[in-house]
Parts: C-alpha cells; structure tokens; sequence
C-alpha cells in the first residue's frame, strides 16, 4: 500500500533552532487539505482568463491497448495568458471505473486502489463532456501516458489541445536537475502523498501556480508546432549518437525506426545532423508536423 509518511518530530524543535541550516521544511500542499473547499481564487484576475483542465489518471497498467482507466482526476481552473499564471480554481473532480477485470496488486500497491473501491464504478462520460464543453487547454505531467488513455475511453473528445508539464517545461533551466512531480515540488519546499489522479493533479495545479515561469514556459511550448521525425533507415552502427541525441526506438510488428520530437524552429539543424550522421540522412526520414491537438496521441 501507499507508504506512510513519518510524523514531524516535534521532540527535535530545540534542535533545529539551534541548528536551522542543517535542516529544512516541507509542507503539505494546500490543496491537498481534506477540508479544501472549491472555488478557490489563487490570485487577481486582469480579465483575460481562459480554461485550463489538469488532469491525470491511473491505469491498471501501461499498455494502452491493453489496460484501462481506473481513476480519473481534473482539475478545472482558469489561467491568464498575460500574467503568465493561474488565476483560480473552479472545481475538482475524481471518479473511479470499474475495468472489469482484477487490479494487478502492483498497481494497488502503488496506488492503493482496490478491486472493492472499483467494483461497480463507472466515469460519466456526459459530465466529462460538459467539463470540456468551453474547450480548455489539457495539461497532464505525463501527456504522452495519460492522452491515449484518455481518448481511448473518451473517442468522441480527441479535438482538444494538450500540453505536458514534463516535457513542455524547460526545468534545467530553471534550476532543476529532474522532472518528477514529486521531486519538483520536493525543491520548492512543499509535499504530498502521490499516487492518486486527484492527488497528482492537485499537486501539478500548485507546482504551476507557485512558479509562474513554468506556465509560461508550457504556454510557449504548447503554442509552437513540433515536428516527430522518424529517422527511417538509420544504420545500426548510429544508434549511440541518435540516443546521445535524444532519439527513441520504436519497435513494432510493422515497423521500426528511432524517432524523435523537436520544435519546428530547429528542423534545418536536425537535419545537418542526420546527413552528418549518415548518408542522406535527412532525405530518408519522415517528418510529421504537430500542433497541441495532435501531440501526444497514439
């Protein structure tokens, strides 16, 4: 089950005040308190705020084909394009689904949920539709996962933009040396119990909120086109440079190739790579351009 974390160690008191540079201090996060009550203002508005969902799920594994939703967790809130920030958070929801079939007991490990919370569960779609119904930007710290479960049991809401605060955030440079969720916040002073949709997602709508550059890195990111180049053909004896490079394996029953996804503004230097890499390298590859409605997808 879910590990439990260690009570403060009030006996210790004296001992931090009088040693308080070998110490630090973490806090819950706000929005984690069971007595949090929604709407919650976070900050002024100046007028411009559009929608914004975080969401996240938990899965009974990681095959998209062949695992299921079990929890789905959003987050509705409104963010100001020009300030950079979200502004406020309007409602929270979280709703479990039964997946017809047992939880691996590692995912029940891992989560805590249980065939018993489940059982006879179903998410509505008609309330998920209505959630959406002002075409809100899609944020989810692992939008790659998270995307393709979602619109496999949500195939009638596929048109909407997304962005991952994983991969669309610039975290080296702004100081940090990782990009868990846990871990960011972790740095900036706060925690939490992860592991849950509704907890993660909360969790991510207070890592945005508390650092204002990190929206504006994501918003920039998921205003740009991005180009997934496959680099077809690419000799085996290359295969160290393209993962030094950030290239992936994909390996199918159809096809196999290293791909990887840049921003469109440096396609020409991809492609000075790829021919310095091997013979018309760039000429072989294949280039899908995207925008924030088709990232991420299966």
């Amino acid at each position: 089950m879910i590990k439990k974390l260690p009570q403060f160690p009030i006996e210790r008191l004296s001992e931090i005040l009088n040693r308080p540079k070998n110490f630090k201090l973490l806090e819950r996060i706000p929005l984690t308190y069971n007595e949090q009550r929604w709407p919650l203002q976070l900050s002024k508005s100046v007028g411009d705020d559009l929608p914004i969902i975080i969401l996240d799920v938990e899965t009974t594994g990681l095959s998209v084909i062949n695992e299921s939703i079990i929890e789905l967790a959003m987050v509705k809130a409104k963010y100001s394009p020009s300030e950079k920030r979200i502004v406020s958070i309007l409602d929270v929801m979280s709703m479990y689904e039964d997946p017809g079939k047992p939880i691996p007991s590692f995912i029940t490990e891992l989560t805590g949920i249980t065939d018993k919370i489940v059982q006879g569960k179903h998410i509505d779609d008609i309330l998920i539709a209505n959630w959406l119904d002002d075409y809100p930007l899609i944020v989810a710290h692992n939008a790659q996962f998270d995307r393709p479960f979602f619109e496999k049991r949500f195939n009638s809401l596929t048109n909407y933009r997304w962005a991952c605060s994983a991969t669309g955030i610039d975290w080296q440079t702004l100081g940090f040396q990782g990009r868990k969720l846990e871990y960011l916040l972790l740095q900036l002073g706060w925690f939490y119990e992860g592991h849950r949709a509704i907890t993660d997602s909360l969790a991510l709508t207070w890592l945005l909120y508390s650092l204002p550059q990190s929206v504006e890195n994501l918003l920039y990111e998921a205003n740009c086109k991005t180009v997934l180049i496959r680099a077809i053909g690419a000799p085996f004896n290359v295969k160290e440079q393209l993962k030094k490079r950030g290239y992936r394996w994909h390996n199918s029953a159809v096809n196999k190739y290293w791909w990887r996804e840049i921003n469109e503004q440096v396609l020409s230097e991809e492609k000075i790579f790829l021919d310095n890499l091997y013979d018309c390298g760039s000429k072989y590859a294949d280039y899908d351009y995207k925008d924030a409605t088709e990232r991420f997808k299966i």
